[in-house]
């Protein structure tokens, strides 16, 4: 398939013929066009309409990128190819760039490319790709071109000029955002899409960014595992009647589970930052040093849940093992550690209105050890998820239905003993939200 690029610049062309190898790149100097907007995704879409007259009936791009720094208010920005003046000077450019950073202590910066696309209808749709990072105090590598000898990429200690170019590709602001080109196009998907301007550097970590980072989208699958472990004590016990103690340290277990599966999310996508792709923190939407302090934050509201709650000791037993279990799968990927961790999470509801007895014990583990189970298998599923939408697709719905396996105990456990009645109603209330939030929240990945 023929992808018209409006470009006349030779390694940029040799950059997206190397990320999309499926296509046939064919240049198109846009020659004499003004590249006036004040941002990024303006000036993509002035430069492909204007190659995309020329071309009717065919897919057309162009995209606009460039370096944007913290401590400068974002500049070089638009303006990075001649940020030294014109014509464009790379050497004069960088020097300009180390100057102007000269005393500063905050180099954080990151590469913003944005791609605008004319489908074969004459529809326009944009996309961007970020790469954060900070500037070094002076060049190093030979590879790339512009401000690569001066930026090093979050998670690496060399520049993008010491990158192989298949590295460099992998992480790039370009090779990101060609990525969703590559779907776009690949797939004829056509349709207007939003081509707002990126925000400042200062305000990159967007509202819908960190939905993602959180899958808020499976946060009411959480809850439930705790409320059938409780249900699995309280309906077989003499004094099954769920009291406002009882109420209280339910639901503070509920909570802090849901702050730990949060931590968890947070801490796989730090461990995968440079292999993930579609993730916030590797798409350079939110930052590394964002994710760490989320991380902990994570996990110190769960520990203030239960210590607020005063939930006894067994409950931070349970509590610890699933942070642990967490913390080895992340780095692992074991899928057994992931099924503890759903397991754990159950046994932490059955532990905090406390088990007494060795029968009621041993009864009180079959939904965690089933949960255990279940989750192991999905996961074991769920490898290669990343590369096949339809089996990610399928991954989503299996882990959206251990809210239906949470329902159907809580029916059960119910029938075993009635006044678990209020646990089975906030069970189906957590239905409802899961499926609301999967209808008002489409984008927002459930895997």
């Amino acid at each position: 398939m023929k992808l018209f690029v409006a470009t006349h610049n030779q390694h940029k062309i040799r950059e997206i013929s190397q990320i999309l190898p499926e296509f046939e790149i064919v240049a198109d100097d846009p020659e004499g066009v003004e590249e006036n907007a004040p941002d990024f995704a303006g000036n993509a879409l002035i430069k492909v309409h204007a190659i995309a007259e020329r071309h009717p009936g065919e897919w057309c791009m162009a995209d606009d990128s460039g370096l944007e720094v913290k401590a400068l208010g974002g500049a070089p920005g638009v303006h990075s190819a001649r940020y030294a003046g014109e014509p464009c000077n790379t050497p004069a450019n960088n020097a300009l760039l180390l100057k102007n950073l000269e005393g500063k202590t905050d180099r954080r910066a990151r590469f913003t490319c944005c791609c605008a696309l004319v489908d074969p209808s004459g529809e326009e749709m944009v996309v961007h790709g970020h790469c954060p990072g900070h500037i070094a105090e002076k060049a190093s590598g030979s590879e790339g071109f512009g401000y690569d000898p001066l930026f090093i990429p979050d998670g690496y200690d060399k520049s993008f000029a010491d990158l192989s170019a298949d590295e460099k590709n992998s992480i790039s602001h370009r090779g990101r955002a060609l990525e969703k080109v590559k779907a776009i196009v690949g797939s004829g998907e056509g349709g207007k899409v939003s081509n707002s301007s990126n925000p400042p550097l200062a305000h990159s970590s967007t509202l819908l960014a960190w939905l993602k980072l959180f899958r808020v989208v499976n946060l009411p699958t959480v809850p439930g595992d705790v409320l059938v472990g409780a249900a699995s004590v309280l309906c077989w016990g003499a004094d099954a009647a769920i009291s406002s103690r009882y109420a209280q340290v339910i639901a503070a277990a509920a909570l802090a589970s849901v702050f730990l599966y949060m931590f968890g999310l947070v801490d796989n996508d730090i461990v995968g930052a440079k292999g993930d792709r579609g993730r916030p923190i590797p798409d350079g939407e939110i930052s590394i040093g964002a994710a760490r302090i989320a991380r902990g934050l994570c996990l110190f509201a769960a520990l203030i849940v239960g210590a607020a709650a005063n939930l006894q000791s067994d409950w931070w037993i349970a509590s610890f093992l699933l942070a642990m279990s967490v913390v080895v799968y992340n780095r692992t990927k074991l899928s057994l550690f992931m099924g503890l961790c759903r397991g754990l999470n159950v046994l932490s509801g059955a532990v905090v209105v406390g088990m007494c007895g060795i029968e009621l014990a041993a009864l009180a583990l079959v939904a965690p050890l089933v949960w255990t189970l279940y989750i192991t298998v999905v996961t074991w599923y769920s490898t290669g998820e990343e590369n096949d939408p339809d089996k990610k697709r399928r991954v989503g719905l299996l882990v959206g239905g251990i809210v239906y396996l949470q329902l159907a105990a809580l029916i059960y456990l119910t029938m075993k003993g009635a006044s678990v009645m209020p646990l089975l109603v906030t069970g189906a209330v957590l239905l409802v939200l899961l499926r609301l939030m999967r209808r008002v929240l489409p984008r927002v990945s459930a895997s």
